[in-house]
């Protein structure tokens, strides 16, 4: 197995976010992972470029995760190559016998970009590539599969063409950073009044760009807002992780919760301390 650890050209991916990992922790142990930034002209649409690899000795290991951000991402292995939608609940994925992924990255919305069809036709789906990436048919996918990671990556980016800018893209983008950061905007009404849009032009972009609306967003942030405050806390101050994230009721949360991560969550605390 190459060591990760080395130098490579290419520059790391400074934004990178795991909240969407149930078991950040598990993953950390059982997978190597890297990202690679983007070059400035693909850096509107692409997030980053991503490696994963896993080592057979250390194990079966399934790794639960939920998606944070309605991202689109391209993947390339040896056993099944795609372009995933943005999945709205949890998904398992496993890491058996040894392997490696190479994959993309696309920034929220950027998607849209490349995709002639309707975004919300790409939700909880994997489609394969040649359907928007000619480039990528099983001949190809052999050939950049062959190199080592910093060529296979460079190889992917000499495939990608940037589409013309897109102003949408980057507010949108500007949009979900500010629900991530700014606790005062917790419904769509509050980020409507705050970019000076109605909350009918917010739900239509957010449909027509990502495949799913605002306020799916802004709930997603505040359940693994909740998981991480769960799994960092050694007893979890239930009704105030519930009153804190906006809910009226703690069944209210509890019910979210569960829709979501797949467990209650007292059952996702046990999971870490049972």
């Amino acid at each position: 197995m190459p060591d990760l650890s080395k130098p490579v050209f290419q520059k790391p991916a400074e934004n990178y976010d795991p909240r969407g990992r149930l078991d950040p922790a598990g993953f950390d142990r059982h997978v190597q992972f890297r990202t690679v930034a983007p070059p400035a002209n693909l850096a509107p649409f692409i997030e980053h470029f991503w490696i994963i690899r896993w080592d057979g000795a250390l194990g079966h290991y399934d790794s639960p995760e939920v998606m944070h951000r309605p991202y689109v991402d391209v993947f390339l292995s040896a056993q099944e190559s795609g372009i995933q939608g943005t999945f709205r609940g949890k998904r398992t994925y496993s890491a058996a016998g040894s392997g490696r992924i190479l994959g993309i990255r696309f920034r929220p919305g950027a998607f849209h970009a490349f995709w002639s069809g309707e975004m919300a036709d790409l939700q909880d789906k994997v489609i394969s590539l040649p359907q928007v990436f000619p480039w990528a048919d099983a001949a190809g996918i052999r050939a950049i599969l062959a190199q080592d990671d910093d060529a296979a990556i460079a190889a992917m980016i000499a495939h990608l063409s940037p589409p013309p800018p897109d102003g949408t893209i980057l507010l949108v983008n500007e949009i979900i950073a500010a629900v991530e950061t700014d606790e005062g905007l917790h419904t769509v009404a509050a980020v409507a009044q705050a970019y000076g849009k109605s909350d009918r032009w917010l739900q239509q972009t957010f449909r027509d760009y990502l495949g799913i609306g605002l306020k799916w967003l802004i709930q997603r942030h505040r359940l693994l807002a909740a998981a991480r405050q769960i799994r960092d806390s050694a007893e979890p101050d239930w009704v105030g992780i519930a009153y804190d994230l906006g809910y009226s009721s703690q069944q209210h949360f509890i019910t979210d919760f569960k829709s979501v991560v797949g467990a209650t969550p007292v059952q996702y605390k046990k999971g870490f301390t049972g």
